[in-house]
């Protein structure tokens, strides 16, 4: 621009144009800012340290200095992601499941990446698709199959897929990022996760598929994977229902289960590269019989309740913090003990058909905490002492304060009312129950 024509434009008052500074989503994720909150991000879910033994609270430390020192090696990009550390977690069948833990340092990256990468996909995914995304949940999967099956879809499709996050297909997975996200920066940064290697045990494994379970960006990138199937299943309008690799499809005969059935083989099979379960995939009439989804077995096409194994493992839990052999504070122990467990699974499980489950299981956990008051008594003379402070009638009783039938017995629940256990604050199920759904009674 000439000097001439710029003072003419100053003096009708207008401003010369800006350059503009154009930012790739690479600079956005090394960004002090967002390694900072994504630090934070890590922090609340917490988790064990990696193949370099170093703790959420150590890395805290030196908390500045050490995002500093990880933002220059991102934007120098000389950042090298660790492998990953192998631990294995017990499954309910009595398999166990294979865990890859990144260091601190790593899930810092790979929380930042999934910050900026998240909301690009959030627009894509559909509305089938419930797992790990922001502002859905388990909930609303469950009462999504639950209309499905009350609109008379009763044929489910059960669906498992064999050993899925070690089978994702590295070159499909990284297509799939391409068709929304081309900066060669991030995408980079992905292969680096997906391809860092295991640890196990002082032995390195490669990493040649698959998405290690236990890194951050796992859920994200598990759901840009089998969108395929959501986008086929959802565009041939089929009720398909999915929660990261768990998913079932309602259909409205057997014959029509079927075919969808060769569908999903065919995408599944053909053009993602995975295996679906050849005896754990069934199609079930959910008017004759159950299936289980997120811990719920459906029945009857409108009832769901909490399952068998999440009822067992729910007892296992306060088996385990209630043993018989220690001494407590009762007040204590409900507060920051059993208060969690117990608000924690009845939240979840407090939306299906579970009164009278509920009922005896506070019945139950009432019972375990009464042995151990007696217990943390000791001594029967305790016991005697609160009998006379509640106006016992009669003659005090004998009994064995280490045994689990005197919990039963009527002098403990006279000493020891459920009035008391609402004095402790002690969780009800029931209370949950109904503060769910109060029309149900």
């Amino acid at each position: 621009m000439k000097e001439s024509t710029r003072k003419q434009d100053f003096r009708a008052g207008k401003k010369p144009p800006r350059k503009t500074k154009w930012y790739s989503l690479y600079d956005k994720v090394w960004a002090y800012s967002n390694l900072e909150t994504a630090f934070y991000d890590v922090k609340k879910n917490r988790g064990a340290h990696g193949v370099d033994n170093i703790t959420i609270k150590e890395y805290e430390k030196e908390l500045e200095h050490n995002l500093r020192m990880l933002q220059n090696s991102l934007r120098d990009k000389t950042y090298r992601a660790r492998p990953v550390r192998r631990v294995y977690i017990p499954k309910a069948d009595g398999t166990r499941r294979p865990l890859g833990i990144p260091t601190v340092q790593d899930r810092i990256v790979q929380a930042a990446v999934k910050r900026k990468l998240e909301p690009i996909f959030e627009k894509k995914f559909l509305p089938c698709s419930f797992g790990f995304r922001p502002e859905r949940s388990p909930h609303m999967a469950i009462e999504k199959i639950r209309k499905d099956l009350m609109d008379g879809y009763t044929y489910v499709i059960d669906a498992d897929i064999k050993t899925y996050f070690d089978t994702i297909s590295h070159e499909r997975l990284v297509e799939l990022i391409r068709e929304e996200m081309v900066d060669g920066s991030v995408l980079s940064l992905i292969k680096q996760f997906l391809q860092s290697g295991i640890l196990e045990d002082g032995v390195y494994y490669e990493s040649k598929s698959g998405s290690p379970q236990g890194g951050v960006i796992s859920p994200l990138l598990a759901n840009i994977y089998l969108h395929p199937l959501d986008a086929l299943m959802t565009e041939r309008n089929h009720r398909i229902t999915r929660y990261a690799d768990d998913f079932v499809i309602c259909c409205k005969s057997r014959k029509g289960a079927e075919r969808v059935l060769k569908s999903v083989k065919k995408i599944l099979e053909g053009d993602l590269g995975l295996v679906v379960h050849p005896t754990k995939t069934k199609i079930v009439d959910n008017l004759t019989e159950p299936f289980t989804f997120l811990g719920y077995t459906f029945k009857m096409g409108y009832y769901h309740t909490p399952s068998d194994p999440a009822v067992q493992k729910f007892k296992e839990k306060v088996k385990e913090v209630t043993k018989r052999n220690q001494t407590v504070d009762l007040e204590e122990f409900i507060k920051h003990r059993m208060n969690p467990i117990v608000r924690g699974w009845g939240r979840y499980f407090g939306i299906g058909f579970s009164k009278g489950l509920f009922q005896d299981l506070d019945s139950w956990i009432r019972r375990r905490l009464r042995m151990m008051q007696l217990r943390s008594w000791r001594k029967i003379k305790k016991l005697h002492k609160e009998l006379r402070r509640r106006n016992w009638k009669g003659e005090l009783p004998r009994l064995r304060m280490t045994k689990w039938r005197s919990s039963l017995s009527k002098p403990v629940h006279v000493a020891i009312p459920n009035e008391r256990f609402r004095e402790l604050r002690l969780v009800f199920l029931m209370d949950i129950y109904q503060d769910l759904h109060p029309q149900r009674g």
